[in-house]
């Protein structure tokens, strides 16, 4: 009997701790950072590409920015700009979501500092 007395008073503790966390976040966090990446995502390839430009010949020269971003969409069009976006996608996402789902939990548990007493939050 003690097992299930356990049990339940566990999943009720869980239950306490995780009130304070809003799935919203979550689907903030994970939208604005694809939103962002997919936004910015041409600019971070156009640093990339200044970055590895070390000046062979086998290379592409770029003038700027606008050359670069020009020259790509010529050659490559919009699939180019977009070349290696999803693990980016999938890094900012999941780091962003992960950060607003849990920044209310951990901001509770520093405004009350009890980092181990779970159990009685009542932020």
């Amino acid at each position: 009997m003690t097992g299930q007395g356990q049990s339940a008073s566990g999943s009720s503790a869980w239950s306490t701790v995780f009130r304070h966390v809003r799935y919203e976040n979550l689907i903030a966090g994970v939208s604005g950072g694809v939103l962002s990446n997919l936004a910015l995502h041409p600019l971070d390839l156009v640093k990339i590409r200044f970055a590895v430009s070390d000046g062979l010949e086998l290379r592409p020269k770029y003038n700027g920015i606008l050359h670069c971003l020009t020259t790509i969409w010529k050659l490559d069009g919009l699939r180019g700009l977009y070349q290696g976006v999803t693990p980016n996608i999938w890094g900012a996402g999941l780091s962003w979501g992960l950060y607003f789902f849990l920044d209310l939990f951990l901001g509770c548990l520093e405004h009350r500092m009890v980092p181990f007493s779970l159990w009685h939050m009542n932020c």
